[in-house]
């Protein structure tokens, strides 16, 4: 698919001659990184009254386009008000 070309072509992803999916270093990073974001959007969310698969769904289409700025933002403050 044109996905996994592109995810190929950044080296995000090894595929083996028998079609096995692996991450490279890089990869898994940025995967744990996404995967970061959208476990801390869905909870604000969730705590600001959102159902939970609202939250989940509207997570993942920010996660991806939040500037590490906002996102390091929005963590902090949320850091600060468990504490």
């Amino acid at each position: 698919s044109v996905a996994m070309k592109h995810l190929r072509e950044k080296e995000l992803i090894v595929v083996s001659d028998a079609g096995f999916i692996t991450l490279t270093e890089e990869g898994l990073a940025q995967a744990e990184a996404i995967y970061e974001r959208h476990t801390i959007l869905t909870t604000m969310f969730v705590n600001l009254g959102v159902p939970e698969e609202i939250a989940a769904e509207d997570a993942c289409q920010i996660e991806h386009i939040l500037s590490d700025e906002s996102f390091d933002a929005i963590k902090r403050h949320l850091e600060e008000k468990l504490h």
